[in-house]
């Protein structure tokens, strides 16, 4: 089966790493681009099956690049998700009344779940939604317990340093049960062991497949605000101007007509 293409365009690349990532687990090729101009270009240099357009871009922004796609006769048939970190539900209840209007629109930051899940009902997908949040829960899981364990080997190192030294203290001391204490670090440093092989085994089975999870942190604001509803608002006064332009040139053509008219009976006239 042919692997299916995605073009994403998005100006963070933390959150465009953080997509491919994502895509790629349930066996989409990808392709990102850091702004419209790119992604227009790449759209039609290459066949996607979809496109993931972020409103937030560094020159003009995702409605815009959206309205070009849409107008564009090879590539308006290429599903379209929106992908927002400010635009506001009203914002895109309005933008799905316009001719231009993308297939789905996803706020951001978004869950994983809502991403595949929007992608599956659009263009299907290889791996089956369920399995890939219960693959992601798992990992989540993991990471979890990764944390958890490395917490309590650091706990455990601080425990046999402090009685490391209790035992220096109590070396010349005959009221410390030195042998007591001796017991209690050798006991620490074996539950240390063991958590630092727990560790090292959960490391191991999580590296399969989440080698690259990271927090989005940093995402550069470099966004761009739009009004939809000035956009909406271009979109109808450009209409009206079409309309009206259309009206003065039939009005102009009546002119034309009835100038001809006058002159054909005034060249009769003179004729007769």
């Amino acid at each position: 089966m042919t692997e299916k293409k995605v073009l994403i365009i998005e100006s963070s690349e933390t959150f465009s790493d953080y997509i491919v990532e994502m895509l790629k687990r349930v066996g989409f090729k990808t392709v990102v681009t850091p702004d419209g101009d790119e992604g227009i270009e790449a759209a039609r240099k290459e066949n996607f099956n979809l496109i993931l357009l972020s409103v937030e871009l560094p020159k003009e922004n995702g409605y815009i690049i959206c309205k070009k796609l849409k107008e564009d006769n090879d590539l308006k048939k290429v599903p379209l998700i929106l992908m927002s970190s400010e635009a506001k539900k009203g914002d895109f209840e309005q933008h799905k009344k316009l001719k231009v209007r993308a297939d789905d629109y996803l706020k951001k930051p978004f869950v994983k779940r809502e991403l595949i899940s929007s992608i599956s009902n659009i263009i299907g997908c290889e791996v089956p939604v369920e399995i890939y949040c219960m693959l992601e829960e798992k990992v989540e899981a993991l990471i979890k317990e990764k944390d958890i364990l490395e917490k309590d080997s650091k706990n455990k190192e601080k425990l046999i340093f402090e009685l490391r030294e209790r035992l220096n203290k109590a070396s010349g001391s005959s009221n410390v049960d030195v042998e007591k204490l001796q017991k209690e670090l050798i006991e620490t440093r074996r539950e240390m062991e063991e958590a630092k092989k727990e560790n090292m085994q959960l490391t191991q089975k999580n590296e399969a497949f989440s080698e690259k999870i990271d927090e989005i942190n940093k995402e550069k604001k470099e966004l761009i605000k739009s009004s939809i509803a000035d956009f909406a608002d271009r979109d109808k006064r450009e209409s009206e101007l079409k309309k009206r332009i259309a009206y003065l040139e039939k009005e102009l053509q009546d002119q034309k007509h009835q100038i001809k008219k006058a002159l054909e009976s005034a060249i009769s006239s003179i004729k007769g």
